[in-house]
């Protein structure tokens, strides 16, 4: 290949790993306001045959300030980051990490049964596993005779 069409082929994998992450940025639930007003963490969810997953995204936030409520179709996740400010602080140049309360709630893609979830923090990511409900998928419908 054509040193030229190598460096286009570079520069537009570039480009479309930018756009990628910018429309994750934007994604719908993260640009519509929190009626709250607080901040919303990223959060990745994932689905296996048997099992859901939510990764939150919460660098620099202690686990005790933490708080995790999972009904069968939804996690609500809060908390608070704060981070530690520089004493000497002459000039702010750059400001991009939300501090303060957070809040996210992620619908979730099928119920879960609410008494088989688990959660691990691990290096600022917030992991929640949970079993999805067994549901049936068909009933046997006994039919009556008259009116």
């Amino acid at each position: 290949m054509a040193p030229v069409s190598k460096k286009l082929l570079r520069e537009i994998q570039e480009m479309q790993a930018l756009t990628g992450r910018m429309l994750r940025n934007m994604s719908y639930p993260r640009m519509i306001k929190v009626e709250s007003g607080l901040w919303q963490p990223p959060a990745d969810i994932y689905e296996s045959g048997e099992e859901i997953t939510v990764y939150c995204d919460l660098a620099g936030v202690t686990k005790n300030s933490l708080e995790l409520l999972v009904e069968e179709d939804q996690v609500h996740i809060s908390g608070l980051r704060q981070l530690p400010r520089p004493q000497a602080t002459v000039r702010i140049h750059q400001l991009e990490i939300e501090l303060g309360p957070f809040e996210r709630t992620v619908e979730l893609p099928a119920i879960i049964d609410v008494k088989q979830v688990s959660s691990s923090y691990l290096d600022g990511i917030l992991i929640v596993s949970m079993k999805k409900m067994e549901v049936k998928s068909q009933i046997t419908v006994r039919i009556q005779v008259g009116g």
